[in-house]
């Protein structure tokens, strides 16, 4: 069985077109074989979209490549909930990474020792970070920048909410809002000590500082969005009592509200 990896970029200038190759890199040595790896181009410049051409028709790789191009910049929930559903369609997991991260070989590997439906790995600043043998588990914890999600947990959010991420967010606070789905649906991801480099932001701390502006602009605008639709903030000390509350279950604090008035 081919394992999937799913990679959305968006560069707007050679220093991220950097990183992207190095993400791909650390793709490309994992340890557990054949690749089908779906890399969609959200909005990246014309040098991007001349590298991923270069990854079209390559018979000479032992990964299959599924290019994606769209012309203008869209929001990454909205592509990764389209992608994923084609992804398992005939896959029955598949490994998300963000285009500024760097990952050990062992990874996938790893990854794939752990039966939970989401599985996270550990982010770290430095670059020469060291490679495990084995992982351990060091948390239950929200989704992360590089994430093995499993069909069946995908199933259980679509199930509850008919969707994989809240389309009302652009990115930003959407993995939050995921753990909390995950918590009222009885899902509890793993983070496992297995280390990975992570730039942390680039697609906005790299950008001119117009285009920058406008993405933490976004941000603010989803952390809003999450505080109307559940009640506290993104840093409130409720958000981790809620994903930990065997009691939670996902109910809209104003229903709540309301309900208790009547």
């Amino acid at each position: 069985m081919r394992h999937a990896v799913s990679m959305l970029i968006y560069n707007r200038n050679p220093e991220q077109l950097e990183l992207t190759k190095e993400a791909l890199e650390s793709v490309l040595v994992q340890d557990v074989g054949g690749l089908d790896i779906f890399l969609i181009n959200n909005g990246s410049d014309e040098e991007t979209v001349a590298w991923l051409k270069g990854f079209e028709n390559n018979t000479d790789s032992p990964h299959w490549f599924y290019i994606s191009h769209h012309e203008k910049n869209q929001s990454p929930v909205l592509l990764s909930n389209k992608y994923l559903e084609t992804i398992f369609a005939t896959h029955p997991y598949v490994l998300s990474l963000a285009n500024d991260v760097v990952i050990p070989p062992n990874m996938y590997s790893e990854m794939l020792k752990w039966p939970r439906g989401f599985v996270t790995a550990s982010a770290t600043g430095e670059k020469n970070f060291p490679v495990f043998g084995t992982s351990k588990a060091v948390s239950e914890c929200t989704p992360m920048s590089v994430m093995l999600a499993r069909k069946w947990a995908y199933d259980a959010l679509m199930a509850k909410d008919g969707y994989y991420l809240d389309p009302k967010y652009f990115l930003y606070a959407s993995d939050c809002d995921m753990a909390l789905r995950m918590a009222a649906c009885g899902i509890r991801g793993i983070q496992i000590d297995i280390q990975f480099w992570h730039y942390c932001s680039a697609h906005w701390r790299l950008m001119p500082p117009e285009e920058g502006s406008k993405e933490t602009a976004k941000a603010d605008a989803d952390r809003s969005t999450f505080e109307s639709k559940w009640g506290f903030r993104v840093d409130s000390p409720r958000y981790g009592e809620s994903t930990n509350d065997i009691n939670f279950r996902g109910v809209i604090p104003n229903f709540v509200r309301q309900e208790r008035r009547v």
